[in-house]
């Protein structure tokens, strides 16, 4: 997951497990740390302790800190008040980081005009109705909508995610439900794209139109039980389908100008329109 601007294919898990950081400056511009959003979420201010890592991506973003930053955060109804005293637009709230953040002294979070929508890298979340990806299921949601600092506040020892989850549902936002259901939706509506896909197919096959089978996926059955496509074939598929329609499209099209010529040539032969082009006409 990307900070500022900040995927249902389950084969997709060949990501690397080893975390990202990025080298930014640290207290001066001699002193470089390793920092990414994990760390900044983890540490982000008190006041933000209820904010979940979804909310915290799409709402706020690290900026370094200059002289008005450092004004905002040393009046004391700042946060609470937003200078309510002051004229026009009120500035856009900021959060200092803990201390334990290696920026804290030079960087500060602000809170973003409107909010963003995060992107997430790498696997998307799995369905919500397949067993063998329930616990990857559990944990993201678990790591993206409940609050945490740390491993523990997600998941005890020994615990399943599926147990940690249904224990700590409460924590997980009005909104926040909102979001997952609309995840789950957006499978469902994978799921009959492909369906009418396929039925669209088997009735072109079952019909006096044919589709080549080198356009089907190798691993689908169209007689068999439905499974899912994987997004990356079906894309492969369609493609496959496209270029076959611009192909027999520029036959046609090739077919129907000839015709049109050859009917154009005939029509004026027969009125004798250019007869004396053939004629044995000798010119000086």
């Amino acid at each position: 997951m990307v900070d500022d601007d900040v995927p249902d294919d389950d084969s997709n898990e060949q990501n690397d497990d080893e975390e990202q950081f990025q080298i930014q400056s640290g207290e001066n511009n001699n002193n470089y740390v390793l920092v990414n959003t994990r760390i900044d979420y983890q540490h982000r201010s008190d006041i933000l302790a209820n904010t979940c890592l979804y909310d915290f991506v799409s709402t706020f973003y690290k900026k370094k800190m200059n002289a008005a930053d450092l004004k905002y955060l040393s009046s004391n109804t700042a946060l609470v008040e937003g200078n309510s005293g002051q004229r026009g637009r009120p500035p856009n709230p900021r959060y200092s980081f803990q201390q334990q953040h290696p920026q804290a002294s030079t960087h500060l979070l602000m809170k973003y005009s409107e909010s963003h929508v995060p992107i997430l890298h790498g696997p998307q979340i799995p369905r919500q109705d397949r067993d063998e990806t329930r616990e990857r299921y559990n944990r993201a949601l678990l790591t993206l909508f409940v609050p945490w600092r740390i491993a523990t506040d997600l998941c005890d020892a020994n615990q399943t995610w599926e147990h940690a989850l249904k224990s700590r549902q409460n924590r997980i936002s009005a909104q926040s439900w909102k979001i997952i259901e609309n995840i789950q939706l957006l499978h469902e509506c994978k799921k009959d794209r492909d369906e009418h896909l396929l039925q669209v197919i088997t009735k072109a096959q079952t019909g006096n139109d044919s589709i080549d089978p080198v356009l089907l996926p190798a691993n689908q059955d169209l007689h068999g039980e439905d499974d899912m496509i994987d997004s990356d074939v079906l894309l492969e598929l369609l493609s496959s389908l496209d270029e076959q329609t611009i192909i027999a499209s520029n036959t046609a099209k090739k077919s129907t100008e000839r015709n049109y010529i050859d009917e154009t040539i005939e029509a004026v032969e027969n009125v004798g329109r250019f007869s004396h082009i053939n004629s044995k006409y000798c010119f000086m």
